[in-house]
């Protein structure tokens, strides 16, 4: 009876968002295994100059600028659907197919920009990201060569996920309601107010109410120069430490909407499943005058 009621309770917690995935993170063992497979897209991410040096056998290079876009009122946003679609085509991606995203320069900011836009498209249940980057998947014995892979077209079909996005009209009409928790993914230093960031063009502060979980707080630094997540005991209790409840909606936010993406994977990590992103961030927010800001008093 006791067994039965423990089955029970697993099968209702997973249900309701709260059971761990940490399947997003591979290894190099994992992926050893697997390079050969033709159903593998590798993408590394990072300098133009690194890949041309070194990468993983079969990797294709993804600079940011293809999966984001900049102008004069947006930064680091995402591209339209038909565009991505075109590009992670472009990169060979067929339905099915298993996408491996690591870093060639320990950007791992990049990396989880990555996996959040195939969210957007409907593709992270195969989306997976190298942990460790190129320097951990050498310090484990991955081979590494500058010959680059020829370049197949793919057939890949989007299934767009508009509901994890989250616009300024919803960040505004959401600061007081209880089932929503705000999440900064800022250095504490543009949190607290004590730095303006974004060059200077924001106001100094946070949104009201938000919570802060810094970016970096959720890697370390690791043997042979290699920034690897922390464990999900550790990521947890980061969480737990700012009274966040998987139960409730997590709406993130940062400076461009790239360190918050390390949030949303980690959050993805432990099992939530209502998470929206404010791509325009502190961006947009910031150096909106009719918008509130929240500075810290202790």
């Amino acid at each position: 009876m006791k067994n039965t009621y423990t089955l029970i309770l697993l099968m209702l917690i997973t249900q309701m968002g709260f059971a761990q995935n940490p399947n997003v993170l591979v290894t190099p063992d994992w992926l050893k295994e697997r390079i050969n497979d033709d159903d593998i897209v590798i993408l590394a991410i990072g300098k133009e100059e690194s890949y041309e040096k070194e990468h993983i056998p079969g990797a294709l290079m993804l600079d940011w600028e293809e999966y984001t876009f900049n102008d004069d009122t947006h930064d680091f946003d995402l591209r339209t659907v038909a565009e991505l679609k075109e590009m992670f085509e472009s990169k060979g991606l067929d339905d099915g197919d298993k996408v491996i995203i690591y870093t060639s320069d320990n950007w791992v900011s990049m990396t989880t920009r990555v996996y959040f836009t195939l969210d957007y498209l409907g593709y992270a249940d195969n989306t997976y990201l190298l942990d460790g980057g190129i320097q951990y998947w050498k310090a484990e014995g991955g081979k590494v060569t500058d010959e680059v892979k020829a370049l197949k077209k793919g057939s890949f079909t989007p299934k767009t996920r508009k509901e994890i996005l989250a616009d300024r009209a919803y960040v505004l009409s959401h600061l007081n309601n209880n089932n929503v928790n705000i999440v900064d993914g800022r250095a504490t230093v543009f949190y607290e107010g004590i730095d303006a960031g974004n060059g200077g063009r924001s106001r100094k502060g946070h949104i009201p109410g938000a919570r802060s979980i810094p970016y970096t707080s959720l890697t370390k630094l690791v043997d042979h120069g290699a920034y690897k997540f922390k464990s999900l005991q550790e990521i947890e209790e980061i969480f737990k430490a700012q009274n966040l409840d998987p139960s409730k909606q997590l709406l993130l936010y940062c400076h461009i909407g790239m360190q918050l993406t390390v949030v949303y994977t980690a959050a993805k990590m432990l099992g939530y499943k209502d998470i929206k992103v404010y791509d325009g961030s502190f961006y947009e927010w910031g150096p909106d005058a009719s918008l509130p800001i929240e500075l810290e008093t202790n």
